[in-house]
């Protein structure tokens, strides 16, 4: 078996997402066997996950700003709005999505508090969960 990219060549190893075969050269780029075009989807992958939180805090922020909540300080209701997403996934690390088969009432009080306390949580973790998101972001196109 030889190189995809270079067929002169003896293949070593084999792209661990797509499965071609590398050459010493190829193999030897990353840390692990994978070709340019499969690591290059890896990294786009990692800069969407990290871009797709801070595009839905900006749009839950401006969500809350509009609807007036709190009308001197429209910011307080974009913050509180925004703290939602971000408490929700700090939830989500300990307390995962419990979805039993309750009657509606319970159901509707089971998410009113659990919105509630990630609002509260929110309103602590949002600037570092932002702040982490975006370092990361910027540090994935420094890789």
């Amino acid at each position: 078996m030889y190189c995809f990219f270079h067929p002169s060549k003896p293949a070593v190893a084999q792209c661990v997402d797509c499965h071609k075969a590398l050459c010493l050269e190829c193999a030897s780029k990353y840390t692990i066997p994978i070709c340019d075009a499969c690591n290059n989807r890896r990294k786009f992958a990692e800069r969407i996950g990290y871009l797709k939180p801070l595009i839905i805090c900006i749009i839950l922020y401006f969500i809350g700003y509009n609807l007036k909540i709190f009308n001197p300080d429209d910011t307080l209701g974009g913050y509180m709005c925004m703290s939602i997403y971000a408490g929700w996934k700090v939830i989500n690390q300990f307390i995962p999505n419990l979805f039993v088969w309750f009657n509606l009432k319970a159901i509707f009080w089971y998410y009113l508090i659990r919105i509630s306390v990630s609002m509260f949580i929110g309103m602590i973790v949002t600037p570092i969960y932002l702040l982490y998101c975006t370092v990361m972001l910027v540090r994935s196109f420094f890789k």
